[in-house]
């Protein structure tokens, strides 16, 4: 934010004093923020691990603090959020044949930041 505001040409002592009144009434908290935005990335969006991983670095979170954040994320938890969302997408692809449902249910669990063993797991599980 510091950066982005001395960007923008604002004086270094009102940068200093917005981000000390910021963060001494807690809007500026990144443990927060990378929780929120980890339960945001898993439960609405339906990524994997690194799907959520890439989330929050997009979004300016320190390298050691995503780990962090992560540290929580068991292969349970990776499991089950693809097979929530493999089900979901099944339905609508349910008219198409085997093998096409395969290989774009790959995709979409691929694109999310699902691994390769979970998606295989996962798909042989839904079909």
């Amino acid at each position: 934010m510091t950066r982005k505001l001395r960007d923008k040409g604002f004086d270094e002592a009102l940068i200093r004093d917005t981000v000390t009144y910021l963060h001494n009434i807690g809007l500026m908290d990144d443990v927060s923020l990378a929780s929120d935005l980890y339960r945001i990335g898993a439960e609405h969006k339906s990524l994997g691990k690194r799907g959520i991983r890439m989330f929050l670095a997009k979004r300016g979170i320190d390298r050691e603090l995503i780990d962090t954040t992560l540290s929580d994320h068991t292969p349970d938890k990776e499991i089950e959020a693809a097979r929530e969302f493999a089900e979901r997408k099944y339905e609508t692809l349910k008219k198409y044949p085997e093998q096409v449902i395969r290989r774009r249910l790959w995709g979409m669990l691929q694109r999310r930041g699902f691994s390769a063993h979970v998606v295989h797991t996962v798909i042989n599980s839904v079909l």
